[in-house]
């Protein structure tokens, strides 16, 4: 059959139609993530805090998302707000050190002890980061889990999929570049909706 003016109509609606509901959801996920960014006002002290890793650099030394997520932590762990930081970050293929053991330099340099430090160094995404840190939990009675703020609205998604119970979040204080941030942030809602697609498939 050949297609008639009215075909094509209600095709290029049906398109319309598929674009508007695309940018739609895209724009509601964006906005979920932007409101995550307070994260959820934890109370403290705790006993431990997971701090989720960043791009290591060349030559092994830490990236800005490292120097603004453990900062954070060390600046509560100063505080006595918090007891033992968790680093979390595996190794990437052309680094020799993982995320987590950059991580723990920066820590020791921002005046946590070491004896203060677990590492998880085998996670290559904020799924694993996840559930590959709550095993390691088991002797801590409340958690805090520490990235940046554009990150949080995922680890919180992620951490109830995984059965986690309403894990705290907390936002390093200093902002990447506004640039950085838009990036972060949309690839974040992709991320997000990858997830929640997933689930919908189980």
């Amino acid at each position: 059959m050949i297609p008639t003016l009215n075909h094509l109509r209600l095709l290029l609606r049906a398109l319309f139609l598929g674009v508007l509901l695309a940018l739609l959801t895209v724009s509601a996920v964006v906005l979920w993530v932007v409101l995550s960014f307070a994260g959820t006002n934890p109370t403290f002290p705790v006993d431990c805090a997971v701090v989720f890793g960043a791009a290591v650099h060349a030559q092994d030394s830490a990236g800005p998302g490292i120097d603004r997520r453990v900062r954070a932590a060390a600046e509560l762990y100063r505080q006595n707000y918090i007891t033992t930081l968790y680093f979390t970050g595996g190794k990437g293929s052309d680094y020799v050190e993982s995320e987590a053991s950059v991580m723990r330099k920066v820590a020791m340099l921002y005046g946590v002890a070491p004896e203060h430090i677990v590492l998880e160094e085998q996670a290559s995404s904020t799924w694993e980061n996840l559930a590959f840190s709550e095993p390691l939990l088991e002797g801590c009675t409340s958690v805090v889990g520490i990235s940046d703020r554009y990150h949080l609205a995922r680890i919180g998604l992620l951490s109830r999929m995984q059965g986690w119970e309403d894990l705290a979040l907390y936002p390093a204080a200093r902002q990447a570049s506004v640039l950085f941030e838009v990036k972060s942030v949309l690839r974040e809602a992709v991320a997000i909706l990858y997830y929640l697609g997933m689930d919908v498939v189980k």
